[in-house]
């Protein structure tokens, strides 16, 4: 039987790697990439408005998205001036997989992805962050290698920063 923590460890690693395999990609831009999954076609504008962004993050975002070959532009028939989105390529089929752990829904994952924001109360809270949210729900308890022996590979320095950041805030506590 699979747990909830196991799901969204599993969630949370599909997205990582619909994100470039990018531990460190924000849960805003899982959410901008969710959303392009959900409305095929829309442009920059209609995700702005949709998800509430300031018009230069979105476009710092898509612009990474677009680098990185998770999304694709067409010209759009409609309107001359803007360009539709489309997910593509190994992000469509990763983010695919998260889905069928989230019941098919964009909504239950778009709900996963706010409620992990609003848990790590960051922010910039990254895709990292909540693995070790998710890692630990999962174990109850563990010690610092174990935790970090649950995240991505990566400078030790990174992930010791992640776990430094949460204990911070007061997220996690440290038995030592």
């Amino acid at each position: 039987m699979t747990t909830n923590a196991q799901k969204a460890c599993v969630v949370i690693d599909c997205l990582v790697t619909a994100l470039g395999s990018e531990p460190s990609s924000s849960l805003r831009r899982a959410q901008i990439l969710v959303d392009i999954d959900e409305h095929p076609g829309s442009t920059q504008t209609e995700i702005m408005d949709r998800l509430a962004i300031h018009k230069s993050a979105i476009n710092r975002e898509i612009d990474w998205l677009f680098n990185y070959g998770c999304i694709m532009f067409q010209d759009n028939v409609k309107d001359a001036r803007s360009k539709q989105i489309y997910i593509c390529g190994y992000s469509k089929k990763a983010l695919d997989s998260a889905l069928e752990y989230s019941e098919n829904s964009h909504e239950k994952l778009k709900f996963f992805l706010r409620n992990m924001e609003k848990l790590l109360k960051q922010e910039k809270a990254t895709l990292r962050d909540a693995k070790i949210i998710a890692a630990l729900y999962e174990k109850k308890e563990a010690d610092k290698q174990g935790v970090i022996a649950s995240l991505y590979g990566g400078a030790h320095s990174t992930q010791n920063r992640a776990l430094g950041k949460l204990l911070e805030i007061g997220l996690i506590e440290d038995d030592a």
